[in-house]
């Protein structure tokens, strides 16, 4: 269908964020994100906390404000130094940034510009943020829209669609696409609930022309972490002109986590588009997923105008096909229960006579290296920590292949193995267990003799173990679709896709506007 390429970024990294953490520092938050992604615009974090007043029993409330001007400026000279060095065009691209909130009541906004140089405009006023940045070849990107407008929520009285091409619709901090939870705004509870006319499809309903993308909202230590939001962006080359130019054209979208690939086009224009309608709309979309497709929706206006259900319709492959197969590492003892430890993965996954064809990072925590892939076999490395295992730490590569589905598959993951041919793989996901290792590891860190426990599950609970996904063949995770819309239209509409997994991830692509 189109020609651009998909350009995988991070839109929304807040930088300098923490007074003394050197974590978030935009040097090392730089090199994790060139260690798998394409584009990068950081987020310089303006943003300072305050001592507050004493409450009774010694706690002390935190106040947030604009830090002083001289650390400000300090800081986003380093910012600017950083992603000038570090632009390197074809491979890694970076944009200046930085998160502007004001006095909170017109909602937090990421201030990115093509080129260094941008000053930081200490303005209340989202008003006044656009007219300053109205010389400057700068945009504003609003984010966790759907809180209360006013308090850190979005108040769409006052947009600006020049300076605003897109929003966040998806983040850490959940979903604000539309006026529903069905991905929960829980993560800052004491910013939410999400409710009312904040959230993204309102801005559309108001007639605004308006992208979407996902971005973390993280703090520098996992630029791109899965699961938080990833900002594609169609574009014919990986350099900032060509970038910004998509920015400002709204071509792009955002994703949960998993890279889902989406060329959507109205009468053969990308998303992005604003065109004039000339009888039916022909709508053609084309999916190629990370895990097996759930649905297609096609929406007008924020109506679902057509579903395409993809259970049911594809069936194993019985010849030569493509394949991904996710293998996902870590899980292990909660740091309460013995110290923390970091765990090194060293895997090789081979498929007789097959032929590797990619692998994306699934990570939520800083990598070092992407796989090498040799023909036929895969050789990767992971880290996995214990440290809060009450939440996710298991990184993971999804992998593609080529291969017959009786060829004969093998993993060889940390001294241990799993065989078996394409098509067994497909039949059911399985888990390798270190728990022989946990045996040991118990008995060094607490004394506790192998088969002393009443019940072997403590041997399962606190080992570390690794998960090999139903390996899908192609006529699983991708998809095309062609919908024709022959509704007569009396004002602008605006159509866009949104796209689920069996696996729950999720995509969201900026609209096409159509005129009446």
């Amino acid at each position: 269908m189109n020609s651009y390429k998909i350009f995988w970024g991070e839109a929304h990294d807040n930088t300098y964020q923490s007074d003394n953490s050197p974590r978030d520092n935009i040097w090392p938050a730089l090199e994790r994100a060139r260690s798998h992604l394409d584009f990068y615009a950081a987020a310089y974090y303006l943003g300072g906390w305050q001592a507050g007043p004493v409450l009774q029993g010694g706690c002390r409330i935190g106040l947030e404000g604009w830090k002083p001007q001289e650390r400000y400026e300090r800081e986003w000279g380093e910012v600017q130094r950083a992603t000038a060095e570090c632009n390197d065009p074809g491979a890694f691209v970076t944009f200046p940034g930085y998160e502007w909130q004001g006095d909170g009541s017109s909602g937090d906004h990421n201030v990115f510009s093509r080129n260094e140089g941008l000053p930081i405009f200490h303005v209340d006023k989202l008003a006044d943020l656009y007219a300053a940045l109205r010389d400057h070849d700068a945009i504003a990107i609003p984010h966790h829209t759907w809180y209360r407008p006013g308090v850190r929520g979005r108040d769409w009285s006052v947009y600006d669609e020049r300076l605003s091409p897109f929003s966040e619709v998806y983040s850490a901090h959940g979903s604000s696409e539309t006026d529903e939870e069905w991905v929960r705004m829980r993560v800052n509870s004491h910013m939410g609930p999400g409710f009312g006319g904040g959230n993204y499809q309102a801005a559309l309903d108001r007639g605004y022309r308006i992208g979407a993308i996902c971005s973390t909202d993280n703090n520098g230590e996992m630029p791109g972490h899965y699961n938080h939001g990833s900002m594609a962006c169609l574009a014919p080359e990986l350099t900032r002109d060509a970038l910004w130019e998509a920015f400002r054209s709204r071509r792009v979208y955002g994703v949960t986590g998993d890279r889902i690939a989406v060329d959507f086009q109205l009468d053969d224009q990308p998303m992005g588009s604003m065109l004039k309608a000339s009888g039916a709309r022909r709508i053609q979309v084309a999916v190629t997923g990370c895990d097996a497709l759930d649905r297609i929706e096609i929406l007008r206006n924020g109506q679902v105008i057509h579903t395409q259900c993809h259970q049911g319709t594809w069936q194993f492959p019985g010849t030569r096909s493509r394949f991904k197969m996710r293998i996902e590492c870590g899980w292990g003892a909660r740091d309460a229960v013995v110290p923390v430890m970091t765990r090194e993965w060293a895997g090789r996954l081979t498929v007789d006579g097959g032929q590797m064809l990619g692998a994306d990072p699934c990570w939520i925590s800083p990598q070092t290296t992407l796989p090498d892939l040799r023909q036929d076999t895969a050789v990767f490395q992971l880290r996995t920590s214990t440290a809060n295992v009450g939440e996710p730490v298991q990184n993971a590569f999804n992998f593609e292949f080529e291969a017959d589905p009786a060829a004969a598959m093998r993993l060889e993951l940390n001294g241990l193995q799993e065989t078996g041919t394409v098509a067994e793989f497909a039949a059911e996901s399985r888990e390798i267990w270190y728990k022989d290792e946990c045996i040991a590891m118990l008995k060094e860190k607490v004394g506790m003799a192998p088969g002393s426990p009443e019940r072997n599950d403590i041997y399962h609970h606190l080992a570390f173990k690794a998960k090999l996904h139903r390996t899908m063949p192609a006529a699983a995770y991708t998809a095309e679709l062609e919908f024709e819309d022959d509704t007569p239209l009396t004002a602008e509409a605006n159509y866009r896709v949104r796209i689920e997994q069996r696996n729950g991830q999720r995509a969201w692509t900026s609209p096409i506007w159509v005129t009446a």
